[in-house]
Formats: C-alpha cells, structure tokens, sequence
C-alpha cells in the first residue's frame, strides 16, 4: 500500500478510470431471438462452437434455449440463421446473481413450423 502511495507523491498523478457506459458499434454482445420466425432448422445449433444453443422437442412445440454460461458470443448463430431469428447486440453487462437466469428459452409450434415448409 505504501508503494501505492509513493507512486502517487512521486509522479502527482492518480489514475482515474472511467466506466464504459456504452460499447463501440461493431461490439459483438448477447445474441437474442429477435422474432418468431424460427423455422427450426437447427442451422444455429450445429453451427455453434461452444454449443450453447440447444433444441427440445415436446409433443407439439420446440423449444430452443440459449445458454449464455457457454456461449462465447462469436456471432456465427446470427450468420447462419435464414430467418434472422437471431440477432447480436450490443448489450455486455450480464452479471446476475441467479445463473438461471443466463439461460433464454424460445417456443415455436409444430404448426408454424410445417406453415414454414419444414418437417419436424
């Protein structure tokens, strides 16, 4: 601590920091599902290097959950989505008490899916 303090005496400098509040516009953030376009191609699942996106069949809907405890936030999800499903912001803050929380669930029905072209 003392060391901190000479260096302060010696160069008359303290050295502030200063919160990001925004991040730059090419900043790769949190994918999101942006709409219910979802076909269920699974095109994002397999595309996935971290494999945080993951498909759930149920008796007459999917669900896609998104799990940001394993995503590394590449952005490959969103490239490959036909339906632009899945969209990157710019949000970086995703600190959270609850890891529950990291994880966002989708729901597409069957019907929407064969209304799309595509058999489940």
């Amino acid at each position: 601590m003392f060391d901190i303090i000479k260096k302060i005496w010696k160069t008359k400098t303290v050295t502030k920091t200063e919160l990001l509040t925004e991040a730059p516009e090419r900043f790769r953030g949190k994918p999101i599902f942006g709409s219910n376009e979802c076909t269920g191609c699974q095109a994002c699942t397999t595309a996935c290097p971290a494999k945080a996106i993951t498909f759930q069949q149920n008796d007459d809907a999917i669900t896609v959950s998104l799990s940001y405890t394993t995503c590394i936030f590449c952005g490959i999800c969103a490239e490959v989505c036909e339906t632009n499903a899945i969209h990157i912001t710019n949000e970086y803050r995703l600190a959270t008490k609850n890891k529950n929380e990291l994880t966002v669930n989708k729901q597409a029905t069957f019907a929407k899916l064969l209304t799309a072209g595509k058999e489940v």
